[in-house]
């Protein structure tokens, strides 16, 4: 038998299919979903045993290495990965290689272990020796006066650190038999500082109570529905959660919750820990390769019955899952970027559905897509519309800054939010305010000739930072100093435009110098454990004032905090994407939710240009439904999901000549198989044209976007995609192809 194995590469071999033979050492240990190392080309590759041929398809074939990892993927998670490798039209050693940890893809994965020691000889005998030892060799009596008072079982490291000398007396004490020497595995947990008392559990309400049943009641269906489980802030949507997990935990079976941002799994994984003890392991990419290798193992054994996590969490190796969560299903930042472009929410529907679990999808502001497809009946719908306790939403101000402007106040705070800050601060409440731009200002001019700072990699301006005064790109990480006199005619005149989280928290301290301030952004939390450390700070109070990006707009609980302002709600109110709306009435929704989460109340106030615009009138009464009616009306008019399904494809390459022509080539090649096979006619091509951001890291970029009929099944226009770059293959490897099914946005 030979293996049959697909390579962990992004290129077009990735799609091949490799035969490899099994030396002795390694027969019945490589199966179907086993990670092996394999000799390709002059390298080592990490490689996916996909099946098996008695057949191979050379002549000399060559041996598996080694295995990488003595570990299998289920039959459940190969189909996992087959359906995704079909949807997203990527490759299925990709597919395969988001279900193993870094480690494990790299051919590093590695058991961390201790060497032990303990009593080999009966305790009597022990204090025996003891006193004919004490001396002649004070050192191993002191060593085993240790082992007898803290053991009988010691790391040697620990017992060494006790005698305060080298190992040389736990030597002597091992070569004469007194003790023992062997080793066990220790895991790197990422839990060690996360308390773990457990906490009561709250009385419910009779909303939480009902959509705990419902969801318990569904466990016994086969081939469940997913349920959305749309709530406002603060409603309770993490208890139910947990209500359900407890019924999951005593029918012995296992669950998943996806959070979508990093910064919001410590926070997470102290309320389950509180909750369920050590039965909880965390999954994310700011873990290093040994803590998540380690929690991914627990995962797998079984020793840890509950996965916290990110997006990639989904694929997390639990036995006999039975429950899902995708908390805030909205966010965009459950899909990734990079081949395989996978949306986290899709992902986990499909994983449920194979292996016959439940999911429940939960957010305040559910995506236009999820709430549609609720009310179509594809998912179950269940609603807490009132805060536990039944405590009030915040009120909600809305500033028209042309007012604030025409009446002579250019300053960054409006009069209302100068004023509310003042009075919180006063009795002692907290502060977040809201702005999502990090830097400190959005662009440099010159003021003499208009020359404006851009990066030489990407079509975009260079953001100003007052740390290390320099001006970076955030789409590239391309930064310099910033420049005395400008680089075009030599004038001195540079100024610094548009504002950033960084000039935010300046002109806070400015204006508020009393006041405690902390800014959280992606450049303040670049080190491990600092989102978590300026949470916690916060929390505790030792912090009145927090500035930050779409960091802090959900899923945080603050009591203390009073008062949310945003700083400019425009920020996305105006991009060139059809989700703008959609984003901004979410971002303003979620953030205004981290006020009033307890006794005291809460107000927001929300600074904006564009008063009039549907999604912050709609937002100032936290209305999702009215909003529901006015997107789904635009989305229609515009055939935009979910009234049809967008495909992607974006062309790039240093030559934008050759660019544009392989673009038009793949237009053409699209036109004509669209007319060619009568179900594909109602698809609609757009483009070849430049993207929002022509050029990224050097490299110009042009798009052609696809709307395709839902009716028509993922598997014919994934067909469509697969025969036009087969038809069109790339001049030259300058040219990159990516295709992204259902993109989340359209820079």
């Amino acid at each position: 038998m030979y293996a049959e194995v697909v390579v962990d590469i992004p290129s077009e071999s990735a799609r091949r299919i490799f035969h490899y033979s099994i030396p002795m050492e390694l027969e019945g240990r490589v199966k179907v979903g086993s990670a092996v190392l394999v000799p390709f080309g002059t390298r080592e590759l990490t490689g996916y045993v996909v099946g098996f041929t008695q057949t191979p398809d050379v002549a000399h074939v060559k041996d598996i290495r080694a295995l990488s990892g003595d570990t299998t993927l289920s039959d459940q998670m190969m189909a996992l990965a087959a359906w995704i490798s079909n949807y997203y039209v990527c490759s299925l050693g990709e597919a395969i290689a988001q279900m193993f940890p870094t480690s494990i893809r790299r051919g590093r994965a590695r058991v961390k272990t201790e060497s032990i020691v303990k009593l080999a000889i009966p305790y009597e005998e022990a204090e025996a020796l003891i006193a004919s030892m004490e001396n002649r060799a004070p050192r191993q009596t002191q060593a085993l006066r240790a082992i007898l008072s803290k053991g009988p079982v010691m790391s040697r490291r620990h017992l060494n650190n006790a005698v305060g000398s080298t190992s040389g007396a736990v030597r002597a004490l091992i070569n004469k038999g007194i003790l023992t020497e062997t080793r066990r595995e220790v895991l790197r947990s990422p839990l060690k500082k996360i308390s773990k008392t457990q906490k009561p559990a709250p009385v419910l309400t009779p909303e939480q109570d009902k959509a705990v049943k419902t969801i318990i009641e569904s466990l016994d269906q086969v081939s469940p529905k997913p349920f959305l489980l749309h709530g406002v802030t603060a409603s309770g949507k993490t208890e139910v959660y947990m209500r359900v997990i407890e019924a999951v935990l005593a029918r012995g079976e296992s669950a998943i919750v996806l959070v979508p941002e990093i910064s919001l799994t410590p926070q997470m994984t102290r309320s389950f820990c509180q909750r369920f003890g050590r039965n909880v392991a965390v999954l994310h990419s700011k873990l290093s390769s040994g803590e998540r290798f380690d929690e991914w193992r627990r995962a797998e054994r079984g020793d840890a019955k509950i996965v916290v996590g990110a997006r990639s969490a989904v694929f997390a190796p639990v036995r006999n899952l039975g429950f899902i969560v995708v908390d805030e299903e909205h966010e965009n930042s459950y899909k990734q970027e990079e081949s395989p472009r996978y949306h986290a929410r899709d992902v986990a529907c499909e994983r449920a559905r194979i292996s016959n679990a439940v999911c429940v999808l939960g957010s305040a502001t559910p995506s236009v897509e999820s709430y549609h497809r609720a009310l179509r009946g594809e998912y179950n719908l269940l609603e807490l519309p009132h805060r536990v306790e039944m405590w009030e939403m915040p009120t909600v101000e809305v500033v028209d800054m042309r007012e604030e402007l025409a009446e002579g106040n250019r300053s960054m705070f409006s009069r209302a939010l100068s004023q509310a800050i003042s009075d919180s601060l006063d009795r002692g409440e907290q502060v977040i305010l809201f702005l999502n731009r990090r830097g400190y200002s959005t662009f440099v001019l010159c003021r003499e000739c208009g020359y404006s700072m851009r990066c030489p990699e990407c079509d975009v301006a260079l953001t100003y930072h007052a740390a290390g005064s320099s001006i970076r790109c955030h789409y590239c990480d391309h930064e310099e100093p910033v420049p005395l006199v400008c680089p075009s005619c030599g004038s001195r005149y540079i100024r610094y435009f548009g504002a950033g989280t960084q000039k935010i928290e300046g002109e806070v301290k400015r204006v508020f110098p009393r006041a405690r301030t902390v800014r959280m952004d992606t450049d303040t939390t670049r080190r491990k454990g600092a989102h978590e450390t300026i949470v916690g700070k916060f929390k505790k109070g030792e912090y009145d004032i927090l500035v930050g990006t779409q960091m802090v707009a959900k899923g945080l609980d603050f009591p203390n905090v009073t008062l949310v302002g945003v700083i400019s709600a425009d920020t996305c109110l105006n991009l060139p994407d059809y989700k703008a709306g959609e984003r901004t009435f979410q971002l303003l929704t979620q953030v205004a939710g981290r006020a009033g989460r307890g006794e005291k109340g809460g107000h927001v106030v929300v600074q904006t240009y564009s008063p009039e615009h549907y999604a912050i009138e709609l937002g100032e009464t936290y209305d999702y439904k009215g909003f529901f009616d006015e997107e789904i009306s635009c989305r229609n008019e515009g055939m935009y999901p979910p009234f049809s399904r967008l495909i992607l494809v974006v062309v790039s390459g240093k030559n934008l000549r050759v660019v544009e022509k392989y673009s038009t080539a793949l237009v053409r090649t699209l036109q004509a198989k669209v007319r060619s096979v009568k179900e594909w006619k109602s698809i609609r091509i757009l483009g070849p044209a430049p993207c929002a951001l022509a050029r990224v890291r050097g490299m110009h970029r042009w798009q052609i976007l696809l709307k395709v009929d839902p009716c028509i099944t993922p598997h014919d226009h994934n067909k469509l995609i697969e025969e036009m770059l087969e038809a069109c293959p790339p001049p030259s490897y300058d040219i990159i192809i990516q295709v992204d099914i259902d993109p989340e946005s359209m820079l």
